[in-house]
C-alpha cells in the first residue's frame, strides 16, 4: 500500500501573554522539554517548529525527542533519545512569521504514545508563538541539557512555545480528524497531564475500534476564541492555517460560536451560522467532512441572558436543521443540559456551567460515532 504522511498531533498558535509567557529564567540560551501525546503511532515522524508571530529570528540549537515515561514527570526513555536534524544539521533559524519542518526522524512510537520535544533555544523573540493552554506540564532549565534522562531544578509551565505539528508516515487510507474550536474544545477545566479532553476520548475510542486505527485527531482548539475575534486570530483567520492546513484532514469537528453569543448586542444567529456555511463549503471543496456540534447552554455563567440565550437556542436550530449541509450533527447541547430547564447544564457534568467538567468531557467525547471514521 501507498504511503503518505498525516498529523498525528498538533495545536493551535496564539501570542503567550500575561501569565502564559515562558517562565523565568526565560527560553534564551535555556532548555524546555515539552510533552505531547500522539494520536496515531508510526515509524518515522516529522516536527513543525512555528516563529509565526515573531519579530525577529527564533534560534534552535538542538532538539531532541524521546518517550515520557509517566505524564506530569520530566524523565524519559534514555534508549528512545533521538536527534531531530534540519538540512542535516542540529541547528536552526526560523525568521519572523515563517515556521520549518525538521528532517525526518527515524523514531517506532506507538498510538497514544507520550512524547517529548526538548529544546534547547539561542535567541528567542520576544513576541512568543504559543499554544498557551497545553494540559500538560513542560519543564523549563537553565543552560543545556536536551540529552537528560531527567530534569533537575526546574521550572515548569502549561504551554507549548514555538511547536505546533507532528506528522507521521501513514498508509494511504490515513486520516486526521481535525476539532476546530474554542475552550471546550481546548479543554478547559480538565486534569493537567490527564488527557480526559472531549478529544481525548475521541482519540481512545478511534483506536480501540479496529476500523479505524489510522484516523488521528488534531486538537485546534483555542482558549476564548471566537468566530470574528476573542482571545488568538479570529477562527474566520485561522481557519486555512488550521483546518486546511493540517496534514492529511478528512473530517472537522465544529464546536465553536458561544464566545461570540457571550458578547452579543444583538442576534447574531444567522451571520454565525452564515459562515459556518462558508466553512463547511470550503472543506467540501477540499474533501473534509463536516459534523457540527450544537453550542452547550451556560445559564448561572456570566455570559448568560435572554438575549444570548436566545441567539445560541436560534443558532442550534440552524445547526439541527433537516436541510443543513454537514455530513453530521452532534447535539452535544441537549445530551448535556438539564431536562428541565435545558439553558443550564446538569450539576454532574458542569465546572463553572460554562465549561464541562471532566464527566462533562467524557459524555461529549462519547457522543461521537466512530463509525462516521470507517
Amino acid at each position: 500500500m501507498d504511503k503518505k504522511w498525516i498529523g498525528t498531533w498538533g495545536s493551535s498558535q496564539l501570542i503567550a501573554a500575561n501569565e502564559t509567557v515562558p517562565p523565568t529564567p526565560g527560553l534564551a540560551g535555556n532548555t524546555y522539554r515539552q510533552s505531547v501525546r500522539v494520536s496515531i503511532g508510526g515509524e518515522c515522524l516529522k516536527i513543525k517548529f512555528t516563529n509565526e508571530f515573531g519579530e525577529c529570528p527564533l534560534e534552535i540549537e538542538s532538539v531532541h525527542i524521546a518517550r515520557l515515561l509517566t505524564p506530569g514527570v520530566s524523565r524519559i526513555d534514555p534508549t528512545t533519545d533521538t536527534v531531530v536534524l534540519f538540512d542535516g544539521k542540529e541547528s536552526v533559524t526560523i525568521p519572523a512569521g515563517e515556521t520549518v519542518m525538521s528532517d525526518v526522524i527515524d523514531y517506532r512510537f506507538d498510538p497514544l504514545e507520550y512524547i517529548t520535544v526538548t529544546t534547547k533555544f539561542g535567541k528567542v523573540p520576544t513576541t512568543t508563538t504559543s499554544h498557551t493552554a497545553s494540559r500538560s506540564t513542560n519543564w523549563l532549565v537553565t543552560g543545556n541539557h536536551v540529552t537528560d534522562a531527567e530534569l533537575f531544578d526546574t521550572a515548569t509551565a502549561t504551554s507549548w512555545y514555538f511547536l505546533s505539528d507532528m506528522e507521521t508516515m501513514a498508509d494511504e487510507d490515513a486520516r486526521a480528524v481535525v476539532c476546530f474550536g474554542d475552550s471546550i474544545t481546548d479543554g478547559y477545566g480538565v486534569t493537567t497531564d490527564g488527557y480526559n479532553r472531549w478529544t481525548d476520548q475521541l482519540a481512545r475510542a478511534l483506536q480501540a475500534n479496529p476500523a479505524t486505527k489510522k484516523v488521528s485527531v488534531i486538537n485546534r482548539g483555542i482558549g476564548g476564541n471566537a468566530i470574528w475575534g476573542g482571545n488568538g486570530p479570529a477562527a474566520k483567520n485561522r481557519f486555512v492555517r488550521d483546518v486546511l492546513g493540517t496534514t492529511g484532514a478528512k473530517y472537522m469537528i465544529l464546536l465553536i460560536g458561544v464566545n461570540d453569543i457571550g458578547y452579543a448586542q444583538e442576534d447574531i444567529s444567522e451571520a454565525m451560522f452564515a459562515q459556518i456555511l462558508d466553512w463547511t463549503k470550503q472543506c467540501h471543496e477540499n474533501g473534509i467532512k463536516v459534523y457540527a456540534g450544537t453550542v452547550l447552554p451556560f445559564k448561572t455563567h456570566y455570559y448568560y441572558s435572554e438575549l444570548h440565550e436566545q441567539v445560541r437556542v436560534n443558532l442550534n436550530k440552524r445547526i439541527l436543521a433537516e436541510d443543513a449541509p454537514f455530513d453530521g450533527v452532534i447535539d452535544f447541547a441537549s445530551a448535556i443540559a438539564r431536562e428541565d430547564d435545558p439553558s443550564m447544564m446538569k450539576d454532574v457534568y458542569a465546572n463553572d456551567y460554562l465549561h464541562p467538567s471532566v464527566p462533562g468531557y467524557t459524555l461529549l467525547g462519547s457522543m461521537i460515532d466512530v463509525k462516521w471514521f470507517e
